[in-house]
């Protein structure tokens, strides 16, 4: 019991879930839900159309992600998550620095396409893949701390861009933040993250050697790409996956200026759109370390579906929050709770389908179709504003696609309590190659 105890407390694993709260934290937090807090900006300044905007993240994240996203899963196999992560953060703080200097719609389309390509090498896949190599009883509470980053970041950042904004005006803002992101995530690259407990002499959770039948890390042969990719569990989930991520970012790129369209004639309505950002903080951190709990407790599949069901649930408060504004305050806990665990689970999910190994290369074509629906879909939500003055044929559209990604999931089958996904792929590894 003393030798466990001890295990644990110098288990270096905490300082991986550490390193990955921060650049989620940084990634996401800071950058995802950040720069839309500058689109009245550019708006007021530029003279720009919401949609043309928007153009900016779709384009780059379309072309990032076919051309990009498999091979950020490969370099973090053959080169390892920390030089991934290292070059992703320099991406991020270029994009940043290259939209404080921005003066065209062409320059904002080149820095999204840098700030995707940061997204990509430093954002939730090596996290993802960090946190499946260090833990595996704990993984689903590990990531869960980890996502909580996101949580951290949102709610930190618009008081950080209030308070440089009023200071050093909108484009020193977004240099303090670059330079924030550079020096904070570059350190930790070089001098924190580590690709396997091996590295360290150590198993995954901080297990004992001796008392332990673990390994250190993924062991045996990766599967092939093409016998996956025939696996209908992985179609199944991708689809759910992309179809729900689809649906949190057309409402989260667009949520600050639907809030302020409905502001402007509402008084409750301008008092919940300033307390938003503080509701859906407390309730998706809730929703990131409940949902990693259940994740460990109990079958995936069916976390992530009610997950996948309370956004589905939750987006159609939008239009009704016109005639009344209290659902606003509905809305934030039930969205905020489902945008905590949503990402979270899709990398538990395909450790779960598919195992550790070859993991980040699964990762890295899930996650990239994710970024691609999220880029597409605000785009054609701000489309439908600009058409019809009115977000609320956007946001039902968004009800739709949410609620397809859940029927998604429910089609994930399972046998023994394990997905048939495992046993496909263990049968096709036996076949002569």
């Amino acid at each position: 019991m003393r030798r466990e105890a001890s295990s644990q407390q110098s288990f270096y694993g905490w300082w991986i879930v550490g390193a990955a709260f921060v650049f989620m934290m940084m990634i996401v937090g800071f950058v995802l839900y950040g720069l839309p807090q500058f689109f009245p900006n550019y708006i007021a300044e530029f003279g720009w159309r919401r949609d043309q905007i928007q153009l900016g993240n779709t384009l780059s994240k379309i072309l990032v992600g076919p051309l990009f996203g498999f091979a950020a899963g490969w370099a973090m196999e053959k080169y390892g998550p920390r030089r991934v992560m290292l070059v992703g953060a320099l991406f991020a703080g270029t994009a940043l620095v290259g939209f404080s200097g921005m003066s065209s719609l062409s320059q904002l389309y080149l820095f999204y396409f840098f700030n995707a390509l940061g997204y990509l090498c430093a954002g939730p896949l090596p996290a993802q893949v960090l946190i499946s190599n260090w833990f595996a009883r704990w993984r689903g509470r590990m990531m869960g701390i980890a996502y909580v980053g996101i949580g951290a970041g949102g709610a930190i950042v618009p008081w950080l861009i209030l308070w440089s904004r009023e200071r050093f005006g909108w484009r020193g803002s977004l240099q303090l933040m670059a330079g924030i992101i550079v020096v904070s995530l570059g350190a930790l690259a070089l001098f924190v993250v580590r690709r396997h407990p091996a590295e360290m002499g150590q198993l995954p959770d901080g297990a004992d050697p001796a008392e332990a039948g673990q390994e250190a890390a993924p062991t045996g042969p990766a599967p092939r790409m093409s016998r996956v990719l025939r696996n209908p569990t992985f179609w199944l989930l991708a689809l759910g996956s992309v179809l729900s991520i689809s649906a949190v970012g057309g409402v989260t790129q667009n949520l600050p200026l639907f809030l302020a369209d409905i502001a402007k004639s509402n008084e409750e309505a301008r008092r919940a759109a300033a307390i938003y950002p503080s509701i859906v903080l407390l309730t998706s951190i809730a929703g990131r370390l409940s949902m990693g709990y259940l994740a460990d407790r109990f079958r995936k599949k069916h976390v992530m579906l009610a997950t996948f069901l309370l956004i589905g649930v939750s987006i159609p408060l939008l239009p009704l929050s016109r005639e009344h504004p209290e659902l606003l305050y509905v809305f934030a806990v039930l969205f905020g709770f489902g945008l905590g665990a949503d990402y979270m689970l899709i990398p538990l999910m395909t450790a779960e389908c598919f195992g550790l190994v070859g993991l980040s290369r699964i990762l890295g074509i899930i996650i990239t179709s994710d970024s691609v629906g999220e880029s597409l879909m605000p785009w054609a939500v701000a489309r439908i504003r600009e058409g019809t003055g009115s977000y609320d044929i956007g946001f039902l559209l968004l009800t739709g696609v949410a609620l397809l990604g859940a029927v998604a999931i429910l089609g994930i089958r399972y046998r023994d309590g394990a997905p048939i996904s495992r046993q496909q792929l263990r049968d096709a590894s036996t076949e002569p190659r």
